[in-house]
């Protein structure tokens, strides 16, 4: 068994707060690991691809977007909300909120948590205005917020 408050955190090159608690090198899995991810308050990750895993995201705590493929279609989800990644897509993770934490549990078929990560800048100047458009569209009302 392996605690969350027991593994240290690390800052993914996308940007996000990650607690890798399933991996290699925790317990020696072989093709799955299994993380928290940590956002702050008005927080968007850098946009990026896994290259070679699959991704299970749920959400625990607080409202999330998630800009998946390469027109940036927004997910919306919640607390007890899951969303699947293909490999190789590329996606952005978004705290809609601009005061509460998000707190998400993340599943991946790659055993280091964070390995295959690729960061893809060419969406960065789509991802501003993506987020912008949503965070207007959405009132504190209909997001939950």
């Amino acid at each position: 068994m392996i605690a969350a408050a027991d593994v240290t955190e690390k800052i993914g090159r996308q940007g996000q707060h990650l607690i890798p608690c399933i991996t290699r090198e925790t317990c020696g899995s072989q093709g799955i690991s299994a993380g928290m991810v940590n956002m702050a308050g008005g927080k968007v990750s850098q946009a990026h691809y896994h290259a070679d895993s699959e991704i299970v995201v749920v959400c625990m705590r607080g409202r999330a977007a998630t800009l998946i493929g390469p027109e940036l279609t927004p997910y919306l989800h919640g607390p007890g909300e899951f969303i699947y990644i293909p490999a190789g897509v590329v996606h952005v993770a978004v705290n809609l909120s601009k005061t509460d934490d998000l707190v998400a549990v993340e599943m991946r078929t790659d055993p280091m948590f964070n390995d295959d990560v690729v960061l893809t800048p060419e969406y960065d100047a789509p991802v501003v205005d993506v987020v912008a458009r949503l965070r207007q569209q959405l009132t504190p009302v209909s997001a939950g917020l």
